[in-house]
């Protein structure tokens, strides 16, 4: 609905304890309403879609503008979806420091589509020996900096186990790890000596639970699905300065505290990422200027060949108002093709180009919300002449509405947000 019940009656100047007409006020609302998208060819409201377009064309529209931010873009290869490196979350180009890490795999480790948080599949761990190396890299180097290590975790044993751990020996390291008895927990040696330490709630079995460890400059704080567990831990202290790899479902030491289950969106960032509660996201994290590893795992099924997407940025660029979604931004520069005639393109591949964002407004613009009750009050009074509205055309596009019963200012304002046929 564009506007609430209470804003109905207000303007209708009727009371607010009178619910004699309460019903047949929500009839007309949702009328208008389904009128209005309509008659503009799209959904008003925020929300979530995924869109598939026709490839071989440099630029797509989606449905539903505004956009408030881009998810997933992937084209069609001939075999599968590949999802694009993306820009910032206003659609701006990421400065890319640094290169991508490479990841060893070890064991039976191997990506998974059977079971996953986001996109196609996600990591399986299923015996000891099976984990993920990233070679020794500064980008894991955090001193006394803010950083946040975070991953969906989703145990099939809630023995000890680690999640993501740097260990250069039993007394110089760091690990985001499980105990079987005290629930999630943080922790960090520098000569032997315990310079962090913070610990969380237990976890449920084969469920995902999101984790979040995160370091501000005066604190230590732990998320489990968005919700702060036990208390902030002052910390000021620098991290151990290590030179050994990270490794991600278990440590380097005698006892490997193997992780078995499944991972999905392992993300490290040179940033405090949440100061509060948060929700979960719907969607699966994405590379900024701050991120230093991000592992989505959607290679598909039964693949060793893992990426990290921490510098995959720019392969293409979103434009709130207008709702494009170019690719022709330079592979990872930000530098558009040079002449006419040869921009890049997405695959030209019937529905190979994929979009998932949200789009429309988060709240329904005052003029279309004063729209909206003019509609609302002229069918409440049976003003002749409005009493039939009609729309012409099917529901895959705006549509032509009998607009003779109402104000012209209506059709002024329903035009501003009509997208063209």
């Amino acid at each position: 609905m564009l506007v609430t019940l209470l804003e109905i009656k207000e303007f209708l100047k009727i009371k607010l304890d009178n619910d004699a007409e309460d019903g047949r006020l929500r009839s007309i609302n949702s009328y208008v309403s389904s009128l209005i998208e309509s008659y503009c060819g799209r959904a008003i409201s925020s929300n979530n879609y995924t869109e598939y377009f026709n490839g071989g064309v440099s630029s797509v529209f989606i449905k539903n503008p505004p956009i408030n931010s881009v998810h997933e873009v992937s084209h069609y290869t001939g075999n599968s979806y590949t999802t694009l490196g993306g820009p910032g979350s206003l659609g701006q180009q990421i400065e890319v420091e640094g290169s991508s890490h490479t990841v060893n795999v070890y064991g039976n480790a191997k990506t998974s589509k059977r079971v996953k948080k986001f996109g196609i599949s996600s990591l399986q761990l299923s015996a000891t020996g099976d984990y993920l190396s990233i070679p020794s890299s500064e980008d894991f180097n955090f001193g006394s900096e803010p950083f946040t290590l975070e991953a969906y975790v989703r145990p099939s044993t809630l023995n000890n186990s680690v999640f993501i751990s740097r260990n250069d020996d039993n007394e110089n390291n760091w690990q985001l790890s499980y105990d079987s008895t005290g629930g999630v927990f943080f922790s960090a040696k520098s000569s032997n000596v315990e310079t962090a330490y913070i610990s969380g709630n237990t976890l449920s079995l084969n469920t995902f639970t999101h984790v979040a460890l995160v370091k501000d400059d005066a604190e230590l704080r732990l998320y489990q699905n968005g919700t702060q567990v036990g208390s902030a831990v002052s910390h000021s202290n620098s991290m151990p300065t290590l030179s050994s790899a990270v490794s991600i479902g278990q440590i380097s030491q005698t006892d490997t505290k193997n992780f078995t289950g499944y991972m999905d969106d392992v993300k490290v960032s040179w940033a405090a990422e949440y100061s509060s509660n948060f929700n979960n996201s719907l969607q699966a994290a994405s590379s900024d200027e701050n991120t230093k590893l991000l592992l989505p795992f959607n290679e598909g099924a039964n693949k060793i060949d893992i990426s990290d997407f921490s510098r995959k940025v720019n392969e293409y660029i979103w434009y709130p108002d207008t709702g494009e979604v170019s690719f022709d931004t330079g592979r990872g520069s930000g530098t558009p093709s040079l002449g006419f005639f040869n921009p890049r393109k997405f695959n030209n591949f019937t529905n190979g180009v994929r979009v998932s964002y949200n789009g429309g407004y988060s709240s329904v613009p005052n003029d279309l919300k004063l729209a909206s009750l003019e509609m609302i009050k002229i069918l409440y009074k049976g003003r002749e002449g409005a009493k039939s509205v009609s729309l012409q055309g099917d529901n895959s596009s705006s549509h032509d509405l009998s607009l003779d019963g109402f104000p012209p200012q209506v059709r002024r304002v329903l035009n501003l947000y009509r997208l063209p046929m």
